[in-house]
């Protein structure tokens, strides 16, 4: 009977297992992890400095914009204003006017010094003008042939012994000349300039709150990932290498958040300043709208009584309706100018009916005494009153969009270099926390 001989296993030793090795991240693996990092770090920066950038840029725009529509507006009132001038010069003569009462009405030394600062401001605007870079040279050009031919009109007027209210014919004519070009092509130039600027203030205070609105949802967006992953590389990182807590990813992380936090912070505030800016600008240009067309209704006033028979309440009216339509714009913050400028008020368009029914009935004396007067009551007191009212209106809106122009300026100016020293310090730190990991490789 043959014997089964059974070799059994060596006490102690067990079978080679077939299972997965321990979870171990190699240098590869590592590698891609941080190049993550890098990248997600890298995208907030991009989109974060990019959106303050451009911010900025919009925010100089608006800034230089508005100056430029806001010195147009001024240049288009001076010129307003000097032709109205002219012409009351043209009607007083050499100043030798008395009404049948005997007393002196007409206020030539007034209307010069009037007409001289009209001048000076011109020339003080178009240098404004051309040093902040707007194409004025054009203006300045049509400017001085107009001033060649009214200072002539005036000059055929001021004679010695020169009547008032019966300016010679050859004067009517050199002002009629000038008027025609301040009218049609002077006004309408300046007025094209501070409108153009005025929309490239507004467009780029449009752009620099698209801007901000834009980098503070990629800030967001970026600035989650880039947080999660590095919280997520730091569990990570617990699990495979066998420690509690890796502190420079810690840092990494809260230079993230603050970046984050920061970015997202400035750049809110920063659409919110666009958009004020915007807004306030829009509320100061209408006054400035509002007082060119009254400038226009005043000039055609005063041309009435000067050449009557191309100026009347046919061209008047409308302009008079024009400054009405402004005024109710405004709304209560017009005040004391739309009361001013109601025909029921002794304003400037009851002085305009005055005139014109003056001129009407052939009544020189009464329609020049009111339109050159200096009194309560006369056209010119009673304009410039009311033109007074407008320009602290618009001097104020002017300063409550500066402050906020202001405002957008400073929002941005911190944030042009704070993104960068964020992201490099959390750079950084992500290199200073893998470092050590892949030396444990070598």
């Amino acid at each position: 009977m043959a014997a089964t001989v059974v070799q059994s296993a060596p006490v102690g030793l067990q079978p080679l297992s077939t299972g997965s090795r321990p979870s171990r991240p190699t240098p590869t693996r590592l590698w891609v992890i941080t190049a993550g990092l890098v990248a997600a770090v890298l995208a907030l920066l991009a989109v974060t400095a990019a959106a303050f950038v451009q911010a900025r840029s919009q925010a100089d725009t608006v800034t230089a914009s508005a100056r430029t529509a806001s010195q147009a507006g001024d240049l288009y009132f001076a010129l307003a204003d000097l032709d109205s001038e002219a012409a009351r010069l043209v009607l007083l003569g050499d100043g030798n006017f008395t009404a049948d009462d005997g007393a002196y009405e007409g206020n030539q030394l007034s209307a010069l010094i009037a007409y001289n600062d009209r001048t000076a401001q011109v020339d003080t605007d178009l240098q404004e003008l051309s040093a902040d870079g707007a194409n004025a040279a054009a203006i300045t050009s049509e400017v001085t042939r107009y001033r060649s031919m009214a200072d002539s009109a005036i000059a055929l007027d001021e004679f010695p012994g020169a009547p008032a209210g019966q300016p010679v014919a050859t004067s009517i004519g050199f002002y009629g000349r000038a008027t025609t070009m301040m009218q049609d092509v002077v006004l309408p130039a300046a007025a094209q300039l501070r409108d153009q600027t005025a929309s490239e203030a507004r467009q780029a205070a449009d752009n620099a709150r698209s801007w901000a609105i834009i980098g503070l949802i990629g800030t967001l967006v970026l600035g989650l990932i880039a947080v999660f992953a590095l919280v997520r590389v730091q569990r990570g990182f617990t699990v495979m290498f066998r420690r509690t807590l890796n502190p420079a990813l810690v840092a990494a992380a809260v230079a993230t958040v603050a970046l984050l936090v920061g970015a997202a912070a400035g750049l809110a505030a920063t659409a919110q300043d666009a958009s004020d800016s915007g807004s306030r600008l829009t509320s100061y240009l209408q006054v400035v709208t509002t007082r060119a067309d009254s400038y226009d209704a005043d000039g055609t006033a005063v041309r009435s009584v000067l050449m009557p028979d191309a100026f009347s309440g046919a061209q008047l009216t409308p302009e008079e309706t024009a400054v009405k339509k402004d005024l109710s714009a405004l709304g209560s913050a017009a005040g004391g100018a739309a009361s001013q400028w109601a025909r029921s008020s002794e304003g400037p368009v009851a002085d305009y009916d005055a005139i014109l029914a003056a001129v009407q009935s052939r009544d020189a004396a009464k329609a020049l005494t009111i339109e050159t007067g200096t009194a309560r009551g006369d056209a010119a007191f009673d304009f410039y009153d009311y033109d007074q009212s407008l320009k602290s209106l618009g001097d104020r809106r002017l300063a409550s969009f500066q402050a906020a122009a202001d405002g957008l300026s400073s929002d941005v100016g911190p944030w042009l270099y704070w993104p960068w020293i964020l992201a490099g310090a959390a750079l950084l730190l992500i290199a200073l926390a893998v470092r050590p990991r892949l030396a444990e490789y070598r």
